[in-house]
């Protein structure tokens, strides 16, 4: 039912007014590149080239590499915010079956070509480009909404920063699959299987854990007192 596209131009992107179909293929091209070839292949000379277009029809929609790359990966997590904007207003579903489907639509996503090849070569550069340390930083932030919305409606008890922390668990716990059952990888048949615990044992995660559950089997215990201590 529901689906996530390679990448969604922002309507609110420098370059939408200027084109939206040109500005869109400028994009798909460059990831395809980044996909095919790597980061350190991508320039705005090789985008052209795959475009059939001059190098200036290029910069006059991105004056430089990095406007091209905030916009790139801006596109492709905003793929996913509307998907999952999507199931949150669906009001078929209860909040346990957007989280569910939510789930299921990210495992399914890292058997991808594109997410199983962008990301990791991302986490790669984050460590040395501050540049797209912070567009990464950026995207998971807005990639991890969906659950920082659920989540309240699932477990009320937690607070703000304790539902933060679990939504990114769940979230590291689903991106940590990527190279075991990504695409083409040695697990990726099992996609099913690793879906169906996923489903359940991060579902139930979310609905049942406590405050005491995270603060009691953490290593230095800072937070609120244990209530039971």
């Amino acid at each position: 039912m529901y689906s996530m596209p390679r990448l969604k131009l922002r309507s609110n992107s420098g370059s939408y007014s200027k084109g939206q179909t040109r500005a869109t293929e400028i994009l798909e091209a460059a990831l395809d590149i980044l996909l095919d070839h790597g980061y350190q292949s991508l320039s705005m000379r090789r985008i052209a080239a795959a475009c059939g277009i001059t190098l200036g029809n290029v910069t006059y929609y991105y004056p430089t590499k990095d406007q091209l790359v905030r916009d790139l990966l801006e596109s492709v997590v905003q793929s996913y915010m509307d998907t999952f904007d999507a199931i949150r207003n669906d009001p078929t579903m209860a909040p346990e079956d957007q989280f569910v489907t939510v789930i299921r639509l990210l495992l399914e996503d890292i058997q991808t070509k594109k997410t199983t090849h962008l990301f990791p070569q991302l986490w790669t550069l984050s460590n040395h480009d501050s540049f797209i340390s912070e567009r990464v930083d950026e995207l998971y932030v807005n990639a991890r909404q969906i659950f920082n919305d659920l989540i309240p409606i699932l477990n009320p008890a937690l607070t703000d920063h304790e539902r933060e922390v679990v939504a990114l668990f769940v979230s590291a716990s689903i991106e940590g699959m990527t190279m075991f059952a990504g695409y083409e990888k040695p697990w990726a048949p099992d996609m099913p299987l690793i879906e169906g615990i996923a489903a359940k044992s991060l579902l139930e995660c979310v609905k049942t854990i406590t405050a005491d559950d995270i603060y009691r089997f953490a290593p230095d215990r800072k937070g609120p007192v244990l209530r039971n201590s």
